[in-house]
């Protein structure tokens, strides 16, 4: 870390923005089943239908997200917050039988918001992270709203008063450079 820059402070810096929660499932090749809380969630494109999410370098889940391997991102809705610690803590046996619906694909974590079935694309080195590129190849949606992260603490979304529904690639297409 560059000496100029205090980790503690960065990592408040970074708190300022506001994510989505969400967990995310993949098996080791043993089989083993990976669950981990992940706010380093974004869209990547369209076309292809591209996500990335980042993990730890260190982190012993690294293997059950290898290039080509399954993975399920799960949005996490706003009475997860059980959820999200559950996954967030470093242990074994973090999911239920019910879990397993279908044999080999990634664990499924009840009652999400939305999850998207992926493909691990790339994995990309950036810093003490790993940025894992996934292809989106199905994907599933509920109603509710979605759980937030800011400033180290869990909340929701309020839009403005004003608020209006923005589509942001039609209104502004042709005024990006």
């Amino acid at each position: 870390m560059n000496g100029d820059l205090d980790a503690r402070v960065l990592r408040d810096v970074f708190g300022l923005f506001a994510t989505g929660v969400t967990v995310v499932t993949g098996r080791k090749a043993s089989g083993e089943p990976v669950g981990v809380t992940a706010n380093s969630f974004s869209s990547v494109s369209l076309a292809p239908p591209l996500v990335l999410w980042c993990l730890q370098r260190e982190s012993t889940s690294l293997d059950a997200f290898a290039v080509g391997r399954a993975f399920a991102v799960h949005v996490l809705r706003l009475e997860q917050e059980h959820e999200a610690m559950h996954f967030a803590r470093r242990a074994a046996g973090k999911f239920p039988q019910q879990a397993f619906a279908a044999p080999g694909a990634p664990p499924l974590v009840e009652g999400a918001l939305c999850r998207l079935d992926c493909a691990v694309e790339a994995q990309h080195p950036g810093g003490d992270h790993t940025i894992i590129v996934g292809r989106v190849t199905r994907l599933a949606s509920g109603a509710g709203e979605p759980l937030v992260f800011q400033g180290g603490v869990f909340g929701r979304f309020a839009p403005l008063p004003r608020a209006r529904h923005v589509e942001a690639w039609e209104t502004f297409s042709g005024d990006w450079f």
